[in-house]
């Protein structure tokens, strides 16, 4: 297991709201909360070290949240890793702007490649990550809504010829639906790729974080949602035993 295995406890924003969607459906949207900085709050208090953040008005190409986002930075000591509609250097560049630490970008690895390799010369490995986010091995864009025609563990090892350490793979399938993650596939894609690959979409439970946990060294983290809000899982208890596992 790697020394750096991370529980990343996750705000979805949707007009400013904290919310979750299935498969990534705007239509099948629950909301948790009308006050993320408070819910980084918690999670902070819980013992987490990051929280990842995801813009879907930015990703659906509707809005932003940034200044949601600027608010959950400077609500806690949390390190922010957000994603959601970063295709561009200056967008990128406002998202470092509002308080985050690493960003994820997604849709434009598939469409820009070279902007992953510009970010990476900029900022460094460390603080721009890419998310992959697939129905199997197919890989999907625009906030899940069109295939991108490439292969998963094709793209994986594309991402880290341009200098990628850290890739997000979310089972769209599984995400929002309490089903467990795919830490196989993830798994298959951090060997194919030699990337730390954080897995998300569809954690239910303790038992998912112990498989990420148990999965092999090229596992870096997870990610879980859903699962904290309808108190499937103890976050604290994950993260302390993610700490004892090391």
């Amino acid at each position: 297991m790697p020394i750096e295995f991370t529980v990343y406890p996750a705000i979805d924003l949707r007009g400013g709201r904290c919310v979750r969607l299935e498969k990534g459906e705007a239509a099948r949207e629950t909301v948790y909360s009308d006050d993320p900085a408070a819910m980084a709050r918690t999670f902070a208090t819980a013992g987490a070290s990051w929280i990842h953040v995801v813009d879907l008005d930015a990703a659906f190409g509707t809005g932003s949240n940034r200044d949601r986002i600027g608010q959950i930075a400077t609500a806690t000591e949390l390190k922010v890793q957000t994603g959601g509609g970063l295709r561009s250097m200056e967008g990128l560049r406002q998202a470092f702007d509002a308080g985050a630490w690493r960003a994820v970008i997604g849709t434009a690895a598939i469409e820009n490649p070279e902007l992953v390799r510009e970010a990476v010369e900029t900022w460094g490995a460390e603080r721009i990550a890419v998310g992959l986010d697939a129905r199997g091995r197919n890989p999907a864009v625009r906030g899940w809504t069109e295939a991108s025609g490439v292969d998963l563990f094709d793209l994986g090892r594309r991402m880290v010829e341009m200098g990628v350490r850290t890739l997000i793979h979310t089972d769209i399938e599984r995400d929002g639906m309490l089903q467990g993650p795919n830490v196989a596939l993830s798994a298959e894609l951090a060997e194919a790729s030699g990337a730390e690959v954080i897995v998300s979409g569809g954690v239910s439970g303790q038992a998912d974080v112990e498989a990420a946990v148990a999965a092999g060294p090229g596992i870096a983290g997870i990610i879980v949602g859903k699962a904290i809000y309808e108190g499937r899982i103890d976050l604290e208890r994950a993260i302390r035993s993610v700490r004892e596992a090391v």
